[in-house]
């Protein structure tokens, strides 16, 4: 016939081989894992022991073999918990002993007050472990929480600090070429209409290019049809970069001063680019605006150019370009 196994205390599971744990005083048995979960508390008789070499030489021994309570959860664990605290045990044999039962039905001895009284002292130190041991858990808990919506936030701030340097440089980027192409586009306007001028002057005057203004705005144009064309080029890329400079990028609202100087630019342009492709009026009226709208557009480049040579900014970009070549 197989032997009887030991039931721990704790758990009421069979202790196996090289798993038992004696209490000193009691002789309770528990298994070793459950009676380090008691922080060394005797459920019995409640004192507080420390393993003797033995029992600490058998449970080492024993250390990785199979956890009694390890398919337990949390809930299984507190209805043991909750079940063991509310039994009384004989002091002599270990005998259960029911509520209201004056003596032992094992071995006879009286059952005292004095029993009564460890067992809820007991009950009071498990208790306090098992609220102190849960309240811990809880604040780790939000701690990590805490911790983990920290890190996020500071994660989250820096993805989008670096998508908003990226966005400044490439507007910086962007009012560079604007720069250039308006630079170009400029010389080619005033090539345009001063060549329309001169025609129209040698006409009125010296009677050539026509028999009058219109033939002569006309050989005008012809001569310089590709420089016309162009102008017209230069004006779809002018125009689709000024559209993307007129947006901004977040967290770059201090340019704002830049968007105006460029948005000056840009206006006293296109009213260069009318002039010279759509010539109108008398041609004193023509040389007047020629001389004026070319005046203005240079004015307004050379702020642009005065702008982008003195930020300290744009030498970064220039740096910056130089490396990665």
């Amino acid at each position: 016939m197989k032997d009887e196994k030991d039931i721990c205390m704790f758990c009421d599971e069979e202790i196996e081989d090289g798993e038992k744990v004696e209490c000193k005083k009691c002789k309770s048995v528990y298994h070793k894992t459950c009676f380090d979960e008691l922080q060394h508390l005797c459920m019995k008789c409640g004192e507080d022991s420390d393993l003797n070499e033995k029992e600490l030489k058998e449970s080492n021994l024993n250390e990785n073999s199979t956890s009694v309570n390890t398919n337990l959860d949390k809930n299984e664990q507190e209805h043991i918990t909750q079940q063991n605290s509310n039994k009384i045990y004989c002091t002599k044999c270990g005998e259960v002993i029911n509520e209201g039962q004056l003596f032992c039905g094992k071995c006879g001895t009286k059952v005292d007050g004095k029993e009564v009284n460890q067992k809820q002292e007991n009950d009071e130190k498990i208790n306090k472990y098992t609220k102190s041991k849960s309240k811990k858990k809880y604040i780790i808990g939000i701690i990590s929480v805490a911790i983990i919506i920290v890190v996020a936030i500071l994660i989250n701030n820096s993805i989008e600090a670096e998508k908003q340097a990226e966005a400044r440089s490439e507007y910086l980027e962007s009012v560079k070429t604007y720069q250039a192409v308006l630079l170009i586009a400029g010389i080619n306007l005033e090539d345009i209409a001063d060549t329309t001028q001169k025609y129209w002057q040698e006409n009125i005057f010296e009677h050539k290019h026509g028999s009058d203004i219109n033939a002569a705005i006309q050989n005008a144009f012809d001569d310089k049809s590709s420089q016309i064309s162009k102008a017209k080029e230069y004006d779809e890329s002018i125009k689709e970069l000024y559209t993307k400079l007129k947006d901004i990028p977040e967290g770059s609202e201090d340019l704002s001063n830049l968007l105006n100087i460029v948005t000056n630019s840009y206006n006293s342009y296109t009213d260069f680019y009318d002039l010279a492709i759509y010539p109108e009026g008398n041609y004193t009226q023509y040389s007047d605006n020629n001389n004026q709208r070319t005046n203005d557009f240079l004015d307004d480049y050379r702020e642009l150019k005065n702008y982008i040579e003195t930020d300290k900014e744009f030498d970064t970009l220039e740096s910056e370009s130089d490396t990665s070549e």
